[in-house]
């Protein structure tokens, strides 16, 4: 009776928080309300500026800023409190916090054109837009929660915390392999498609969205990283064929 309360429960709970995402359309499982989004984005910025080089004015400040801006005014969301930064470290790298901030890494910078770094900017204020941080964060939450109560259920079934630590490793294990790398991966590719519309709008060539995951393999070290099963992120053959693949929409809103 237990058991079937919880799922029951578990159910309702998804229900609540499974919404509909206005631009793709998609159904989200989010917790956390778009009223939180704003002060989610600050907090973790603030945290970033404590440690990180963070740069918000000179040349490479002005660059990300004029391109960042250009791109969140076509956007489905240009009534974010958008911030876009630069962080002064040769990393290959750039991410979006909710509720508009955005920041992109020097190494970016040194070696990508403004077209491509458009792209770059494209792609990331679509994850903001789209919520993709909040979407993340809330089935994190539930993930743990699922993976805590499957522990309390092996336990009073077997009595062995043994076996009920082992039943929360497991749970973990698979959460991790079948349920959020595969769901990162796939936003990814939503950024990308959607990203690169709005570069499009904004007036940059598409064409260039393809040029800068070429780009971007010519400079990953190692060969291009581990595998991409146990990555978040799809493989950069794969966005470069679904890039090519939608072209013809992408420069219908460029040719615009």
């Amino acid at each position: 009776m237990i058991k079937n309360a919880l799922c029951a429960l578990a159910l309702l709970v998804l229900a609540a928080c499974t919404v509909e995402n206005s631009v793709t359309g998609r159904s989200q499982f989010i917790i956390i309300p778009p009223s939180q989004d704003s002060a989610l984005g600050l907090e973790a910025l603030n945290e970033v500026k404590k440690t990180a080089p963070v740069v918000t004015t000179g040349r490479m400040a002005q660059r990300v800023q004029r391109i960042g801006k250009r791109i969140a005014a076509v956007s489905d969301k240009p009534e974010l409190d958008w911030e876009f930064i630069v962080i002064d470290e040769p990393v290959l790298n750039a991410w979006a916090l909710p509720g508009g901030k955005v920041a992109i890494y020097r190494k970016m910078l040194d070696n990508l054109s403004d077209l491509q770094l458009a792209a770059v900017m494209g792609h990331e204020v679509a994850h903001a837009v789209l919520r993709h941080g909040a979407e993340q964060m809330s089935r994190a939450q539930a993930q743990n929660m699922a993976i805590i109560g499957l522990g309390v259920l092996v336990s009073s079934q077997t009595e062995d915390e043994q076996t009920a630590q082992m039943a929360i490793g497991l749970g973990a294990l698979a959460a991790q392999g079948f349920v959020a790398l595969p769901h990162s991966r796939k936003m990814e590719l939503e950024a990308d498609h959607i990203g690169t519309i709005y570069m499009a709008k904004a007036g940059y060539d598409p064409r260039n969205a393809v040029t800068l995951w070429q780009k971007m393999a010519s400079l990953k070290e190692g060969g291009g990283g581990q595998p991409t099963f146990l990555s978040t992120h799809p493989s950069d053959d794969k966005r470069i064929n679904r890039l090519s693949d939608r072209m013809d929409e992408d420069l219908s809103y460029y040719q615009r």
